[in-house]
């Protein structure tokens, strides 16, 4: 019997997902080329969006709380839809659309929401049915599913990282001829750290609609308390004499960890930003190649067993991705590391104002992005196809896409939502909420290759090796390296 997921941290299972190692797919040639993110390595002022403002009793046009967990979603279906036969000239279209839940937060019924108002503009000539399926990886595989049984969506939100894995099994149809046709300025109006791994060969394949970074969540008042002044820590040295001002002990008993670093099920994407910050992203632009054992790799990893047995400002072992917010926000940890998807949450949650700064830097600042794009599936008609991006560029309306932020946390992914007065609202009682975009000079691309789903839990083995002590951080970057570049040697770039 299928159920609702009962607490937060069984909702966000898309940090904690690592048994599908994904579906068989047909191997396809496919070259990147891509922009590389700038990496610089000088600290910028502070952002007037990093700041510890008031969170707001009620966000503009948001709801007034953020519940701890989601309402009862629509069942993942048990077997593929079926794909709409060609409509008769005049009739309605009726797409399917998957959707996933990957933070926390009433999310699907946001999308019930957002998809019911949709339908209501369309006179009965479209009617979109949203199907919660999963997290991330899981909805990836119902995809992946449904696509080899010759019934696929007509539209999905499925990880930006998976581009790859999406065009390797030819499952998506480019989206420039119809942005041409209707919009032809469209991708110009996302920000380009989000369209990374939202084009390959040029073309576009997805439209950024729930997009992340990483950020740094802090608690200015336990900041105060300790004398650490009102600014949140800027570097990893930082973090450590912060950390240690931080702790709380009440005997030999931790009461409250100077800080917490998630590192539980799919760990690599948190880890991609101390990486990051340390010299070299885990990969490049190119779906073949990985730098999991790089001096910048062996340093982040090195640090974070630091941060536990050498400093003790952070609990030993591997930490759970799921319960960090809520233990943020009951006093438990100090400072933690987590996605800006959870912003609204822990803000309505937490009995302090939340403040929000950029990941602290080593040699820079740096964070992956995240999330998810909005896809149109192949194999569908093309009356369906028509339908589907009237869909998504709803969906994906500057409008559209504000309030959603508003209501979740995802940063606004174009630049347009800045200039929605709703949205400037927000902000300007919540600037907390600019700090992933400000921080997007500094984003990289998640790590997203050929067979990617592997490829992830590759690295997030390695990491959880060496945080229990099973491997020394060196060893299982080695061996991570090694089985990474044997999965992916038949793929040409």
């Amino acid at each position: 019997m299928n159920r609702a997921p009962t607490s937060w941290s069984e909702m966000v299972s898309r940090r904690a997902l690592l048994a599908w190692g994904g579906t068989g797919v047909v191997a396809v040639v496919v070259a990147a080329c891509s922009s590389a993110a700038p990496s610089p390595t000088s600290a910028p002022p502070t952002p007037a969006s990093q700041t510890n403002a008031p969170v707001p009793t009620q966000a503009p046009a948001a709801p007034t709380s953020v519940p701890a967990a989601a309402p009862a979603a629509t069942a993942a279906p048990t077997t593929a839809p079926q794909a709409v036969s060609q409509p008769a000239s005049g009739s309605s279209v009726s797409l399917t659309f998957f959707y996933p839940v990957g933070v926390a937060g009433p999310l699907s019924k946001l999308i019930d929401d957002m998809t019911a108002k949709f339908n209501a503009t369309q006179n009965g000539a479209i009617k979109v049915t949203p199907v919660y399926s999963g997290d991330y990886l899981q909805s990836l595989s119902k995809a992946q599913t449904a696509i080899q049984g010759g019934k696929p969506p007509d539209v999905a939100v499925l990880n930006a990282a998976a581009i790859f894995t999406l065009q390797d099994m030819g499952a998506v149809i480019p989206l420039d001829s119809m942005a041409k046709a209707t919009d032809p300025q469209i991708a110009d109006d996302f920000f380009p750290a989000f369209l990374q791994d939202s084009k390959l060969n040029g073309a576009l394949i997805g439209l950024p609609f729930q997009r992340s970074t990483l950020v740094f969540y802090y608690n200015p008042d336990l900041l105060k308390m300790a004398g650490l002044g009102d600014k949140p820590p800027q570097t990893w040295d930082d973090v450590v004499s912060f950390g240690q001002k931080l702790i709380q002990k009440n005997g030999d008993a931790v009461t409250r960890w100077g800080v917490s670093f998630p590192s539980s099920g799919s760990s690599y994407w948190e880890f991609q930003a101390l990486a990051i910050e340390a010299g070299q992203n885990v990969m490049g632009d190119v779906g073949n190649k990985v730098f999991f054992n790089s001096d910048a790799s062996v340093t982040a990893l090195q640090w974070v067993i630091d941060l536990a047995q050498k400093y003790k400002i952070m609990a030993n072992g591997t930490l759970d991705w799921g319960n960090l917010p809520t233990d943020f926000a009951g006093g438990k940890s100090a400072m933690i590391w987590h996605s800006t998807g959870s912003l609204s949450f822990i803000a309505s949650q937490a009995k302090f104002t939340v403040g929000v700064a950029f990941d602290p830097k080593n040699k820079q600042f740096g964070s992956p992005t995240g999330g998810g794009n909005m896809y149109i599936f192949k194999g569908i008609p093309q009356a369906n196809q028509d339908a589907a991006w009237k869909f998504v560029t709803a969906m994906c309306a500057p409008e559209s896409l504000a309030q959603w932020s508003i209501n979740t946390g995802y940063v606004a992914p174009r630049k347009s939502c800045y200039d929605v007065q709703a949205y400037k609202d927000y902000t300007t009682k919540f600037p907390q909420a600019l700090v992933a975009r400000d921080q997007l000079q500094y984003a990289q691309r998640e790590l997203g290759t050929h067979q990617m789903a592997q490829v992830q839990t590759i690295l997030s083995n390695a990491i959880q090796a060496a945080l229990t002590g099973k491997q020394s951080p060196k060893a299982a970057l080695d061996d991570a390296q090694k089985q990474a570049d044997q999965l992916l040697s038949s793929f040409n770039n």
